[in-house]
């Protein structure tokens, strides 16, 4: 799979040609987080799906110094000039979501439609242990699995359950790609320095779309609320019963909302 000459990993499936989505993952998680039979459906509907692993996560490189989330933005914007695209429709979860926004904020032409699950333009919405919490190093895969089943069991959603088979596995093949996980650290920092994008979102003129947990215990649902109240035009899906995760039982209503926001029209930048 390719890797930009900066050093940023991505991967790809579906025709060359077809309309971009490109997925972005939160913090420490890896592009394997967006399961395949989730990316699936929209190879099914005639798009190009692209993942990539943030800095300092998975097959991208590990950067081990500070850096802020407009750094992050900038690499998108990497990988895009190296799949050959000059727009894709951006889909970000979590601080993925803050680096959506400021890829579409420093970058709009490269933006066709922007989708935003569970995250917020201003960090007074993530619950402060988020940020305060040590990150455990494993340095085992054991000790690595059980970690990250300890923290992530708090993005469950009530009305479904937490699917601890599947987290297992993710847990256990994130290890095996990336056993490091001491740059988790400047990611947090870069979310926790993010400045508040609020004042700026009016100037959003793309297709957008926001998707939230109503029982989200990290990232409250006002964030998302506070997205589509500055964009113009964004639609706002607020799911009670759904926590800090693209829960499987929605998938049918995400691919929906996200295929609908690959498919509109482009409204003009200088449109107020």
């Amino acid at each position: 799979m390719p890797t930009t000459p900066s050093g940023m990993f991505w991967d790809t499936r579906g025709p060359a040609d077809a309309p971009a989505i490109l997925l972005l993952e939160g913090h420490t998680a890896q592009l394997i987080g967006w399961r395949d039979e989730f990316c699936d459906r929209f190879v099914a509907r005639g798009f190009r799906v692209l993942r990539m692993d943030n800095r300092d996560a998975g097959l991208s490189r590990h950067e081990k110094a500070p850096y802020g989330i407009a750094d992050m933005a900038d690499d998108v914007i990497d990988v895009l000039d190296d799949a050959g695209l000059d727009q894709a429709t951006v889909v970000g979860q979590s601080m993925g979501g803050m680096i959506a926004q400021h890829v579409a904020l420093n970058h709009p032409s490269r933006v066709a439609g922007l989708v935003l699950f569970y995250t917020t333009p201003d960090i007074c919405d993530i619950d402060p242990a988020i940020l305060a919490t040590q990150v455990t190093l494993a340095t085992t895969r054991e000790e690595a699995i059980a970690a990250f089943l300890d923290g992530d069991r708090s993005t469950a959603s009530p009305a479904w359950g937490y699917d601890e088979a599947f987290k297992r596995e993710l847990a256990g093949r994130m290890f095996d790609r990336d056993p490091d996980r001491s740059g988790f650290r400047y990611q947090r920092a870069a979310v926790a320095s993010m400045p508040d994008l609020t004042p700026r979102l009016g100037e959003l003129h793309m297709p957008v779309a926001v998707i939230h947990g109503r029982d989200d215990a990290q990232i409250g649902p006002r964030g998302s609320e506070r997205i589509a109240a500055h964009v113009p035009h964004a639609e706002l899906h607020l799911y009670p019963g759904m926590g800090h995760e693209i829960a499987p039982a929605l998938w049918d209503d995400f691919a929906r909302i996200i295929t609908r926001t690959a498919t509109h029209t482009r409204i003009p930048q200088d449109v107020s």
